[in-house]
């Protein structure tokens, strides 16, 4: 990992300040340089479009890059001042262009949110040595449900697997044993590093796995670590996604108030689902009563992976797709819906909120 990567691995850009801060406009990148350490070197330092920082140190006396710095096992006094002074540079660009994040992934900053958002907890960081690791605990027993963790990739994988030393990071979620080696076939599942791996998985958070594929398991993992006692979140509420150029929703409620829906994640009998419509809707129209599961699978999807079982759900209320449109999804924590998932705490109550007026 470079200087710049290892600076700037729990920060993100302003873009905005940016400009003000010196940097110039170049490519689709933001540009700094500055002449420094008694103007005898430029540091010459560029943020990409994806908020990647990266640098160079050039010697004026050379006009060559000056790579002694780069080295660790360079200690004399001479390289160790230069360093500290470009370390010092580093520092007051971050103070005034960038913002700290918990973690250095995107993935992994999105499914914190998420994870917030829909369970109401925030990452608590309890190791002063591995101060990037960070779990995620259920508020009625205490108990982990999800830890965002840095390790070797090659710790992930089988000896001579051909992995690398790259530090990536990964979320640990309790999976039903029956179903975890199915999954670590799938790229960037693996068995649970540091946790009892019959019980365990690993998910890279580096985008292999989409956002709402790893919110389906962390669902997972959240009913694994209930417990007899643990009591309901969210009433037990889901949001799933309709296609209306596939399937017309309300013409299958007007036969009997009820249809058969493809059964995701743990819903049970009692559980309130709320559908998506896609576009050209793109809002939640639909709040329903399952009644059944684990029905056969009779729909257009049948034989394709995990559609399987299906479930019978009744209509409960209808909305109009001004009322809870995707503007006021993103207004309360939610955003567009492609895969079910648990619905966002806040994004539900601010819809119990509105349906009172």
């Amino acid at each position: 990992m470079s200087i710049e990567q290892e600076f700037f691995k729990r920060k993100r850009p302003i873009f905005e300040k940016l400009e003000g801060a010196g940097f110039l406009r170049e490519s689709g990148r933001a540009v700094y340089r500055k002449k420094f350490f008694e103007d005898q070197f430029e540091a010459e330092i560029t943020v990409s479009g994806d908020g990647g920082v990266s640098g160079k140190v050039t010697d004026l006396d050379t006009g060559e890059e000056y790579l002694p710095i780069r080295v660790k096992d360079y200690t004399g006094g001479f390289v160790g001042a230069l360093r500290e002074s470009y370390a010092a540079l580093l520092g007051r660009i971050a103070e005034a262009c960038f913002t700290s994040v918990n973690f250095s992934y995107d993935q992994a900053n999105r499914i914190a949110l998420a994870i917030e958002r829909s369970y109401g907890a925030k990452a608590e960081f309890p190791w002063d040595r591995y101060p990037g690791n960070g779990t995620f605990k259920r508020q009625d027993n205490g108990k982990w449900f999800a830890a965002i963790l840095t390790v070797e990739r090659n710790k992930l994988m089988p000896a001579n697997a051909g992995a690398t030393e790259e530090i990536v990071e990964v979320i640990n979620l309790k999976e039903v044993p029956e179903e975890i080696p199915a999954l670590v076939e799938r790229p960037g599942i693996y068995n649970g590093w540091h946790m009892n791996k019959k019980h365990w998985i690993s998910v890279t958070l580096d985008d292999t796995l989409t956002d709402d594929e790893i919110m389906a398991l962390i669902d997972e993992s959240w009913n694994l670590t209930a417990g007899k006692a643990a009591g309901k979140v969210n009433g037990d509420a889901w949001i799933i996604p309709s296609n209306p150029a596939m399937y017309d929703v309300d013409a299958g409620f007007a036969k009997t108030g009820e249809i058969e829906w493809h059964q995701h994640n743990n819903i049970k009998p009692g559980d309130q689902v709320y559908i998506y419509s896609a576009a050209p809707n793109s809002a939640i129209m639909y709040r329903c009563l399952v009644t059944a599961v684990d029905l056969g699978y009779h729909g257009m999807f049948k034989g394709r992976e995990g559609y399987d079982r299906s479930m019978r759900i009744r209509l409960i209320e209808r909305y109009p797709k001004e009322k809870f449109s995707l503007s006021f999804m993103k207004e309360h924590g939610g955003s567009a819906i492609r895969g079910a998932r648990r619905m966002p705490a806040e994004l539900l109550e601010a819809m119990k909120k509105e349906e009172k007026r």
